[in-house]
């Protein structure tokens, strides 16, 4: 993970890193994997993608902590920092040579206020499993002393598996537990779970198949983890497929909710990929949740505290199916408690493609949103950046560019009331980005009174230029949020 410092106004930030060619696989019996990092199995690496959302230019470092916690190396960004409202990508090990193969946390300093992305991914690796995840750096609203996860596994379905990673991002140790709780009837699992000392700046993964008091099989869990001494911590949940092809999803701990939340990307047999959809009630009250889609379809249902469930679209007969009307946003209100969400979707592995991702479920709609990372046929990836219009009347939205690269802004006119936009970063597609292009972008709503949410979406296809047929079936797909613009 990785702590974030905006020098001029002391926001945090966390990131969990890969780097390397280590293998990760091996699992210990205190709740480590192999030198405490992922059980996930892959060769993996990292970038992490920086986007300045300031017009001054930002003087960036970033530290990397090794796995017991001591700084193994500082890393300076760019020659000049970062340009106004630019973006940079640093790649690691590839950039930051003083690292060994291992996993590392990371503190990013910056002058200005930047967002944060990782993606993290073993495609480069000559041999399989390929697969890729990605989430948001963690600022101070996404740090506290309890963290919230709606969706952890233990064999789900005989193939899903997850773990816990946690990061200190505090000035003194702390000692973190969790409580789990059955998603089907909401009551907690078993007692609290001493998960152990993290240092300052210090991450630690947990693996739930090392979390003896949560069992296995089709049960599907949410968590609460609590930090001594309100020290803050910051965490993410990685989600893996076993079997061929593996698939990798991520998704970032909660601290807050709300009463409403938007999913702005669902499917029911889109090209082959479907979603679930999974609330969690944060709150010390029942909550009533209802799941409004497009078609006048609804899903009411009953959250104790705690507790989360689990939608799968494709279970909903009403809902529309199949390459045109498969794909659709959805709106997510509570009366009474307060709820987080996690979306994950994805290829079922019979397809021959296997892609998998995890996404954290918007709360905050804006007038206009920070997309931190947007890829152009940039080492067989590209990016869709989906856009819900959250209002009830249509807007044009429009998607910019930093820099010289503002001659590719697009504009989507008349994107209906609670509709959504897909924007696509593939030539064939309308798209003016060069090749080989990393960047980041903002959208927006002309109706100054609409506020819009967004995902996205780095994947792989035939039409890009660096696609590799000989690594299929793969997971290539990466899913993370937009955030809100000041």
């Amino acid at each position: 993970m990785v702590r974030f410092v905006h020098r001029s106004a002391a926001v945090l930030m966390a990131l969990s890193l890969l780097a390397g060619t280590l293998f990760f696989g091996a699992q210990k019996a205190s709740a480590q994997c192999t030198n405490q990092g992922t059980c996930a199995p892959g060769v993996w690496e990292s970038s992490i993608n920086l986007q300045n959302l300031s017009s001054n230019t930002a003087s960036v470092t970033i530290d990397f902590y090794d796995k017991d916690g001591n700084l193994a190396t500082s890393y300076t960004v760019g020659n000049g920092g970062i340009p106004a409202n630019g973006a940079v990508s640093i790649f690691v090990p590839a950039q930051v040579g003083a690292l060994t193969s291992g996993q590392y946390s990371a503190v990013v300093n910056s002058t200005e206020q930047v967002k944060a992305t990782v993606n993290t991914a073993s495609t480069n690796s000559a041999t399989a499993p390929w697969s890729a995840f990605g989430y948001e750096g963690a600022d101070a609203t996404m740090s506290g002393s309890t963290l919230y996860f709606p969706g952890l596994y233990k064999n789900y379905f005989n193939q899903f598996k997850s773990e816990m990673v946690i990061q200190n991002v505090g000035s003194a140790n702390t000692t973190v537990s969790a409580r789990f709780y059955n998603q089907a009837s909401g009551d907690p699992v078993g007692g609290v779970v001493s998960l152990g000392e993290i240092k300052p700046n210090q991450s630690r993964t947990f693996s739930l198949d090392n979390i003896t008091q949560v069992g296995a099989g089709n049960i599907a869990y949410s968590a609460v983890v609590t930090s001594s001494g309100s020290v803050p911590v910051t965490g993410i949940a990685n989600i893996w497929r076993t079997g061929n092809p593996a698939g990798t999803g991520s998704y970032n701990a909660l601290t807050q909710g709300s009463n409403t939340l938007f999913a702005p990307a669902l499917y029911k047999n889109y090209f082959g990929f479907t979603s679930a959809l999974t609330v969690q009630n944060i709150g010390t009250t029942n909550a009533t949740v209802k799941i409004d889609y497009p078609t006048g379809t609804d899903e009411t249902f009953t959250l104790k505290p705690n507790q989360a469930k689990e939608y799968f679209q494709p279970n909903n007969a009403s809902l529309p199916s199949g390459n045109t009307a498969g794909v659709f946003a959805a709106k997510v209100t509570a009366t009474g408690g307060s709820i987080v969400g996690l979306v994950s979707l994805g290829q079922a592995a019979g397809t021959g493609k296997g892609d998998f991702a995890s996404y954290n479920v918007p709360g905050t709609a804006s007038n206009q949103v920070n997309i931190p990372n947007v890829l152009s046929d940039y080492y067989g990836y590209f990016t869709a950046v989906t856009v819900q219009n959250t209002c009830a009347s249509a807007t044009d939205i429009t998607i910019r560019y930093p820099g010289s690269l503002s001659s590719a802004n697009r504009t989507f006119t008349g994107v209906p009331a609670n509709g959504t936009v897909n924007i696509l970063h593939l030539n064939s597609a309308g798209d003016k980005l060069p090749n080989s292009t990393t960047t980041s972008a903002v959208v927006s709503a002309s109706n100054t009174s609409c506020n819009l949410v967004a995902v996205l979406q780095h994947g792989t296809t035939s039409g890009v230029t660096g696609y590799n047929p000989t690594k299929q079936p793969s997971d290539y797909l990466l899913a993370l949020t937009g955030s809100p613009k000041q």
